[in-house]
């Protein structure tokens, strides 16, 4: 059956958005997961605009690490604040790249600064917007949950981002943080409890 339904195109091969354990190296289903609320931090980090050196947008977000593979920041196309600023394009910190500032109503205007940064390779939510705005996943984690610059090749990586390599993705949470604190793009670190 299941060979029938693969040659009528109905079951297919095809990456997806997964639970994964770095420990056991191995994919849990949804129903194997159990959420627990944790002691956290909310950092809000600063996107210096493309075409304004003196201009940033704020974002909150609880995983620094996956700044790194940010491809867009997302803001409600109904909030009053960011409405001028759809279309036009931020830098990420630390790697430099140019990345569009995209509308869409799954935003929270009320959450965090009602900017959301979207890395889809690391988010399911935002792997859903990756894929309904068409934009790429950059994978920045390996299988054991450490940092890889292999899928950022296009981006000519400088020696910082390099440094990351083979870092554990907790370690890498800090080192971000510490790093964009010295560019002087962390706003600010709030406590934060959240479900993990």
């Amino acid at each position: 059956v299941f060979i029938d339904l693969h040659k009528k195109g109905i079951i297919y091969r095809g990456l997806r958005m997964v639970n994964w354990d770095p420990v056991g190296k191995t994919a849990l289903s949804d129903e194997e997961v159990i959420f627990k609320e944790v002691d956290s931090k909310l950092y809000y980090v600063k996107y210096q605009f493309v075409d304004n050196s003196n201009q940033f947008i704020t974002v909150a977000t609880t995983r620094p690490e996956t700044i790194l593979g940010d491809v867009a920041i997302c803001v409600n196309p109904d909030d009053e604040r960011y409405k001028a600023w759809i279309g036009k394009e931020v830098i990420v910190p630390i790697i430099n790249r140019k990345i569009p500032i995209i509308a869409d109503e799954y935003v929270d205007a009320a959450f965090g600064t009602g900017a959301l940064k979207i890395t889809p390779a690391h988010d399911k939510n935002d792997n859903e917007l990756g894929r309904k705005h068409n934009l790429k996943a950059l994978n920045t984690l390996d299988a054991e949950g450490k940092f890889t610059s292999e899928e950022l090749g296009d981006d000519s990586p400088s020696p910082l981002v390099l440094s990351y390599n083979g870092i554990d993705r907790f370690e890498l949470r800090k080192k971000i943080a510490d790093d964009i604190a010295q560019l002087n793009q962390l706003d600010k670190v709030e406590d934060y409890k959240g479900q993990v």
